[in-house]
């Protein structure tokens, strides 16, 4: 509680400089302090703050890190922390009600550098809207702050040029299916590599993320897939064109997901073994072994045939497309 609630003083503290100063960008003297930043109490921080607006709109924040991401890195947290508000609280204002999700992963180059990827997607979902929080927010609370965040657009040019600072890349695109989204990329030195338990970030509708331990067997954590890069990796040197592969993958997987629901209204279990069958081999293409696995038993099984289990294997399936749908977009900026 106390490192989140440092980063969030500390991002807050940052943005509102910024946004409070008048003169022009390019006049702007930017320092960069890199420390040790951890990643995840730091998009902890950012969601504290993001919380209650979202709410307000009818939206929902949901982090996705991945355990491939070093525990810390250097970075300079105020900066880093500032971009992520900004990409988030932009979505937010542009978004419909539904589910907003922060993804983010990494890359490892060599021992001691990741390349990390920060994505943040608004699902556009209907979905029932949480509970409205009562909780104060220093975003709503403040007039003159208030004014300034409610372009959506306007940070964007602060944020193209700290991520240019940081050597990093910054793609933005606004789908009219699915809203707004962004993906932030950047190096960073890696001080801490594995994850201690308790720490990976998770879901939540309420202002702080709770922690969970991932476990070490097959089951999967409620926010994050596991998959395995290295199919993607295959396919992308065998000339395969990957965002098209991932598009086409997605919309297969989708449709099947709907047929499994309409399956569910009508009661008609017989026909979900060819529906399960075939998101089990969708699930292979893409290296996510643990959840191929539990569709296939679930396909054989009569026992595994119930609202419950099922719905857990498609919230888990609905999981990995939007993680995939954030690497086809990454995978496409770097590429271009």
């Amino acid at each position: 509680m106390m490192n989140l609630s440092r980063y969030s003083a500390c991002t807050w503290r940052q943005t509102l400089n910024d946004l409070l100063d008048t003169s022009p960008l390019e006049s702007r003297a930017f320092v960069f302090n890199e420390s040790v930043t951890n990643l995840r109490e730091l998009i902890d921080g950012v969601i504290a703050l993001l919380v209650p607006f979202a709410s307000r709109r009818d939206l929902r924040l949901r982090a996705s890190v991945g355990r491939t991401v070093a525990e810390t890195i250097r970075a300079d947290s105020a900066r880093l922390g500032q971009i992520i508000f900004h990409l988030l609280n932009r979505t937010i204002r542009l978004g419909t009600q539904g589910e907003i999700s922060l993804v983010v992963w990494a890359q490892d180059l060599n021992s001691g550098t990741q390349r990390v990827f920060i994505s943040v997607v608004d699902a556009a979902e209907n979905v029932v809207p949480a509970a409205r929080s009562q909780l104060s927010s220093p975003i709503t609370d403040d007039p003159e702050v208030a004014k300034r965040l409610g372009d959506a657009n306007a940070c964007l040019p602060l944020c193209r040029l700290l991520v240019q600072r940081m050597r990093g890349e910054l793609s933005i695109t606004s789908g009219l299916e699915r809203g707004p989204r962004a993906t932030f990329t950047a190096l960073f030195a890696v001080e801490q590599r594995e994850t201690s338990a308790g720490t990976v970030s998770g879901s939540t509708q309420v202002p702080l993320f709770s922690s969970a331990t991932q476990a070490r067997d097959t089951s999967a954590s409620p926010s994050f897939e596991p998959f395995e890069s290295r199919y993607l990796d295959a396919l992308s040197e065998e000339g395969v064109d990957l965002h098209a592969f991932l598009n086409n993958w997605r919309q297969s997987v989708n449709d099947d997901l709907a047929r499994l629901n309409a399956l569910l209204r009508e009661d008609g279990f017989e026909h979900f073994h060819d529906v399960l069958h075939r998101l089990s081999g969708a699930m292979g293409l893409v290296g996510a072994r643990s959840l191929m696995e539990a569709l296939r038993r679930a396909s054989t099984s009569p026992l595994a045939h119930n609202t419950g289990s099922i719905g857990t294997l498609t919230a888990r399936a609905r999981t990995l497309v939007t993680q995939l749908e954030a690497t086809s977009r990454a995978y496409r900026s770097t590429s271009q």
